[in-house]
């Protein structure tokens, strides 16, 4: 058994601090962090068997009905099964991501993606089907969580003794039970389809749960800027930003500029400065009296790493969300 002290030294990190799940993470910064049965960093044994939430499965299958065991309708019992052949008996890790962003950002994220979804962090998705008050969130900021992530998965497969091996659902992807892959290889198989939303068609927007579809403006309130409608990628600008806007974690849109986004608040992808933030608040700020700018928030942390005050950016509309540079 690997505990999770050496699973983050594998990675050359020393986890920093541990929270139980759906507690916020407080760093802003970008890291690594590991999910596990246990707030010892140096337990030596997790659980031998899977701590599954039968509430849980039962709610997957209501939003999922098209949800499929090797290719059969599934069942709760089938589901369930399948599930606990997915449990690493003893290991106390239970899923290992990365944050390239905001470690705070990321992982709450993955607490607020409903069962059923594909967004905005549904990659681990298996966590959420166990009993969510046994688990804790240990993390460790770093430079890069790329390199990072592969390093404690290997790690992870290092330590597996070979009847723990042997035993998994798929010998050939020996990563943790929430783990679906190898960071940057091969996909486990474990014969589960259908447990999240359907991918969009090509050209289509898919809803993302429990966030709104993106919704231009209505045709009966032209988009323009004085006499010329606006249009994608015209070179519209921000609010200058100002050292209260990176404290407020926001970023301020003119009404010139915010015609050319979502007439109505929703969710939106943000590309800031060549770094992509998924599922960011967009507030138009429409009210019946007086015309206010729009706000975009942005994680803090993320505000302080990339922009000065007194930055001005290029806001250029695209598929899904909005470019800032």
């Amino acid at each position: 058994m690997t505990t999770i002290r050496e699973i983050f030294a594998g990675a050359g990190l020393t986890p920093t601090a541990r929270v139980r799940w759906g507690a916020p993470v407080t760093t802003g910064l970008p890291g690594v962090y590991a999910v596990a049965t246990t707030d010892d960093v140096d337990a030596g044994m997790g659980l031998a068997d899977c701590p599954l939430d039968p509430a849980a499965v039962r709610r997957l299958l209501q939003v999922r009905a098209e949800a499929c065991v090797d290719g059969v309708p599934a069942t709760e019992a089938s589901l369930a099964a399948r599930l606990r052949s997915m449990w690493v008996a003893g290991e106390p890790v239970v899923y290992v991501g990365l944050a390239g962003l905001s470690l705070s950002y990321r992982v709450g994220q993955f607490y607020a993606t409903a069962l059923g979804a594909r967004a905005p962090h549904a990659g681990g998705w298996p966590v959420k089907m166990l009993t969510l008050e046994r688990l804790w969130v240990h993390y460790a900021p770093c430079s890069d969580p790329d390199a990072a992530e592969r390093q404690m998965a290997s790690a992870f497969a290092a330590g597996l003794s070979t009847a723990c091996l042997t035993a998994l659902v798929d010998p050939d992807v020996p990563v943790p039970y929430a783990n679906l892959m190898i960071p940057g290889g091969r996909r486990k198989r474990h014969g589960l389809t259908g447990v999240k939303e359907a991918r969009p068609a090509t050209g289509q927007v898919a809803p993302r749960p429990p966030v709104r579809p993106l919704t231009p403006a209505p045709p009966s309130v032209p988009a323009q800027v004085g006499s010329r409608p606006i249009t994608p990628g015209s070179g519209l600008r921000t609010q200058n930003i100002t050292p209260a806007d990176i404290g407020a974690g926001r970023i301020r849109v003119p009404s010139a500029t915010k015609r050319a986004l979502p007439h109505d608040r929703a969710q939106i992808d943000v590309t800031l400065l060549g770094e992509s933030l998924c599922g960011c608040r967009w507030d138009p700020r429409y009210v019946p009296d007086k015309e206010r700018s729009g706000t975009i928030s942005i994680p803090r942390g993320v505000l302080q790493r990339l922009v000065r005050p007194g930055t001005q950016l290029t806001v250029t509309a695209v598929d899904g969300g909005v470019r800032l540079s």
